[in-house]
């Protein structure tokens, strides 16, 4: 059953279809950065699972370097699947994260979620339920890369506002914090979303609840690219594993 914060991102998504390589475009930075750190992590002849595909530009780009052909894309918008379907020639599947139980492939050498996804789910049962899918269709071996917004940016909302937000979340952390609400101009048009900024604490413990082990963590500025190791210095990166069998296997 569609909750209603997931039809109004559906509505907002399939509004912005025609419009979001434009949109996307402004971030091309950031999105060409974490792409080169997925093509960099990924190796010819793997199969890949992509959640959240939107209008597969970027999955085309990333399975084209490799030369991927066993790949499948989730996108829960019927505009954005059309597109992907167009772009890509992959299998589109219009699912949320939390419904991957009903796709019927498993066994994936790597899996994407790209450009917080996370952010755009409703709560950390939502999260933890598609995390502990994504880990069912995972091979072992295999890895999880996914970037999600960081509510600890300190290059984004400053050195002091961060300073703040961390010793208030290390005192009293609330999940609710996180949450944004707002308009999506798009075109003519003014639609309501929503999506949550995390910290690296709050995914963390994400991981670990699901049995996902952490092989890597970086973070890329929002608005150069540009990659650190500190948790602090743009949105979080991560490469992840099955928990208890060693670092993911896949380059990185």
């Amino acid at each position: 059953m569609v909750t209603q914060a997931q039809s109004d991102q559906l509505r907002a998504y399939d509004a912005m279809a025609p419009l979001y390589a434009q949109y996307s475009s402004r971030y091309r930075n950031y999105l060409d950065a974490v792409d080169q750190l997925v093509i960099d992590r990924l190796e010819p002849g793997i199969r890949l699972l992509d959640l959240g595909s939107g209008d597969g530009r970027r999955l085309h780009r990333i399975a084209a370097h490799h030369g991927l052909t066993d790949v499948v894309a989730v996108e829960p918008s019927s505009a954005m699947a059309a597109l992907c379907r167009q772009t890509t020639g992959f299998a589109v599947h219009q699912l949320f994260g939390d419904e991957l139980d009903r796709l019927p492939q498993t066994g994936f050498d790597a899996i994407t979620v790209l450009w917080n996804v996370f952010g755009h789910m409703a709560d950390s049962s939502v999260r933890l339920k598609t995390l502990g899918w994504l880990k069912a269709k995972l091979a072992p071996g295999g890895a999880i890369l996914l970037d999600v917004n960081n509510r600890h940016n300190r290059l984004a909302y400053g050195r002091w506002n961060i300073f703040r937000r961390r010793l208030l979340d290390a005192l009293a952390f609330d999940e609710k914090r996180g949450d944004v609400h707002y308009q999506w101009q798009i075109g003519q048009q003014s639609l309501p979303s929503s999506g949550h900024l995390f910290t690296p604490a709050e995914m963390a413990g994400l991981f670990q609840r699901a049995g996902l082990h952490v092989a890597e963590r970086l973070s890329v500025n929002y608005a150069n690219g540009a990659v650190s190791s500190s948790p602090f210095d743009g949105q979080l990166f991560f490469r992840l594993g099955h928990a208890g069998s060693g670092p993911a296997v896949l380059r990185g």
